[in-house]
């Protein structure tokens, strides 16, 4: 598998803005209001989408989860 390269050359703008070209938007799924992950390391810039879920997410804490598979296996039996 060969790895295509796109590279386009963009001004950047005040306040740091850039304009993703279309052509790399569309290759990438970017779409208007979408969130991008910007990564920097070894002097380099990198962008990623950042896919996320229509509804809302928590964290549960080990001891929440330890309850919750307490009352599964109560429930279970």
């Amino acid at each position: 598998m060969q790895i295509q390269t796109i590279e386009e050359v963009v001004k950047m703008q005040p306040k740091g803005l850039l304009t993703i070209p279309k052509n790399i938007r569309t290759e990438f799924g970017f779409s208007e209001n979408d969130f991008v992950r910007i990564k920097a390391t070894a002097g380099k810039v990198y962008l990623e989408p950042v896919r996320t879920l229509a509804y809302p997410v928590r964290s549960y804490t080990d001891k929440e989860l330890s309850e919750f598979f307490e009352l599964d296996k109560k429930l279970s039996k």
